[in-house]
């Protein structure tokens, strides 16, 4: 088959095509694709195509008799064991030092950022940025209480999966699975950039 005759085909659609079928930013698209919430092929020139039946599927769920996905600050409240947290073997080396509030403070400085990312209408690497740099304080923290790079990395991963109920909306109706994996995206972009940030702090304040 020559690259025109699959440019042509009416199966598959363009990348831009797709984005405005579905009214979101290509780049939202994209991600979708690798998901593999939609099936994509390549042309023989690099160029993606979309298969157009899942992406008329797509649209037919966003028309209003679906029920969309709440923005993640209206899903479930967030919750932490707390039984569970004091259980955990590195939770005693962080909670006897004295910088612990410290550390709690950056703890919720992250929460805030993240609702806000996940919330915004784009993609704000700002925001990233910020946090791979609340990641770096917390692990240069983490260095000089004298934790090491196991438990820091442990306690992160603990908070992590708390975080991680926010993604999981609480409701009876359909659910825009479209919309749920955006909002998971977004969170485990923030929260890599956060670990990102938190591994390299640590390192530097070794050196």
């Amino acid at each position: 088959m020559t690259e025109l005759s699959i440019d042509i085909d009416p199966e598959w659609i363009s990348l831009s095509e797709a984005s405005d079928l579905l009214g979101v930013a290509p780049s939202t698209v994209r991600r979708w694709g690798d998901a593999g919430l939609v099936p994509t092929k390549r042309t023989l020139g690099g160029h993606r195509r979309f298969q157009r039946a899942a992406v008329e599927r797509m649209v037919n769920q966003q028309q209003p008799d679906h029920q969309p996905v709440p923005e993640l600050g209206q899903t479930r409240h967030w919750h932490l064991d707390t039984r569970e947290l004091m259980g955990q073997g590195w939770h005693a080396r962080f909670d006897t030092n004295p910088t612990t509030e410290r550390m709690r403070g950056l703890g919720q400085r992250l929460f805030g950022m993240l609702m806000q990312y996940v919330n915004s209408n784009e993609l704000d690497e700002r925001i990233l940025a910020e946090a791979k740099a609340v990641g770096a304080t917390y692990g240069r923290e983490a260095r000089e209480m004298g934790v090491s790079m196991h438990d820091t990395v442990e306690a992160f991963l603990f908070f992590r999966r708390a975080f991680a109920q926010l993604a999981k909306p609480q409701s009876t109706r359909p659910i825009d699975v479209a919309t749920v994996v955006e909002l998971r995206t977004r969170l485990d972009l923030f929260m890599d950039a956060t670990l990102l940030g938190t591994i390299e702090g640590f390192e530097q304040a070794g050196s």
